[in-house]
């Protein structure tokens, strides 16, 4: 029974070590991700930092670092107590191994004397050859063969028993010096949170002084996204009246092919730019300094680089391009049914009816100048319903 107990503990952890390595690249891997988002949204405002003027959008860069930095402390709290667990259980393995190997040393101590009073090979010969018949003399030389086998099985059981044990004080050990990193990590990662909210606090209080200022901007603001509402919706309209005039209710083959591959890449799409920050989610939700205002927002604005290009998030063809004036130029990209929209870009590098495939640069994004960054708008649409960018995107 103790050599069944052995081999089932060594086969458990050997599986628990291959499971929990796995757990600790997953999670290592999401660690070094947040901590890359962090860097990327410290770069941002790095580049206003020597500017006097402090504005929603890096309010909005702010927030995100603080939400990335959260999920970094959340994330290692999940890494630390994965890691306490594997300690407890180490220890309690160790344990039990240890009273198993104290039994097979006990029998195998036994086997060995038992050995030794029997080491005469007349004894053994004699054994075999003072039985009854056959049979029984057959049966013996079966015993002796299968007792010396189990001898050598004990020894290899020790063996093993003991190179698991020490396999385990190393793992132990090394569970016990990531804890203490782990610790110190959540520690320093703790204290920048608290700091990087008393600086929000403290942009608010900044911008709360510009109350007058703010909401004529939001002013604006509405009234550029009326304006966006009103280009994508007369483009929706036309293409359904496009298709009454041609009695032809549904897509052709190839736009419910597109229509169709659009919809079944869900939270799957390539985001329009290799490397940006939300600044500013879907739907309805309370002004970051105003109080009592809410504001909405049909899509994502995101905030990226200086210069940085702008792609489709899938194959379509492009089917308006027109500008704005305070939102720049913007493109419309028609997907079947669905409908992407870049707005707020210096430039458009595609035509209207051109085909364009996933990933293809369509134009770049426009820089604030008072800020220093680079900032866009992005939309999807199905007809006339507004749908939620995010959902649609790929995980970082």
């Amino acid at each position: 029974m103790a050599l069944k107990k052995i081999f089932s503990l060594i086969f458990i952890f050997c599986f628990s070590i291959s499971l929990f390595s796995q757990n600790r690249d997953k999670l290592e891997e999401q660690r070094r991700s947040l901590i890359q988002e962090i860097k990327y949204t410290n770069q941002l405002l790095e580049k206003n930092k020597k500017r006097k003027n402090l504005t929603l959008n890096q309010l909005a860069i702010i927030k995100q670092k603080i939400d990335l930095r959260e999920k970094l402390i959340y994330q290692l709290e999940n890494d630390l107590n994965g890691i306490i667990q594997q300690i407890l259980e180490n220890q309690i393995m160790i344990e039990s191994l240890r009273e198993d190997l104290s039994q097979i040393k006990a029998e195998y101590a036994q086997l060995v004397y038992y050995a030794y009073k029997n080491r005469n090979s007349y004894d053994r010969l004699m054994f075999i050859f003072s039985s009854e018949d056959f049979n029984q003399a057959y049966r013996r030389l079966k015993y002796l063969r299968h007792y010396n086998q189990y001898r050598r099985k004990q020894a290899q059981s020790i063996k093993a028993t003991q190179t698991v044990i020490q396999e385990k004080i190393s793992e132990l050990k090394s569970a016990r010096n990531q804890k203490s990193t782990l610790l110190d990590q959540r520690q320093r990662e703790t204290k920048i949170l608290g700091e990087e909210r008393s600086n929000q606090k403290s942009a608010v209080q900044k911008l709360s002084q510009r109350e007058k200022k703010l909401k004529e901007e939001l002013k604006k603001k509405q009234a550029l996204a009326e304006q966006l509402n009103k280009q994508i919706q007369e483009l929706i309209a036309e293409e359904i009246a496009r298709r009454k005039r041609t009695n032809n209710f549904e897509l052709t083959p190839e736009q419910q092919l597109i229509d169709d591959n659009f919809a079944s890449n869900k939270s799957r799409l390539p985001w329009p730019i290799k490397r940006g920050v939300v600044t500013e989610k879907f739907g309805e939700h309370p002004h970051p300094v105003l109080a009592g205002i809410k504001v909405r927002n049909d899509g994502v604005d995101i905030s990226t680089n200086p210069g940085e290009v702008v792609r489709s998030v899938f194959k379509g063809e492009v089917r308006k391009i027109f500008k704005i004036p305070g939102l720049n130029k913007t493109c419309i990209i028609r997907h079947g049914k669905y409908m992407t929209v870049y707005s707020n870009l210096d430039e458009i590098f595609v035509k209207v009816g051109e085909k364009v495939d996933s990933k293809q640069t369509i134009g770049i994004v426009h820089t604030n100048k008072e800020e220093g960054i680079g900032t866009f708008k992005f939309q999807v649409w199905r007809e006339f319903s507004k749908l939620d960018p995010e959902k649609w995107l790929a995980g970082k």
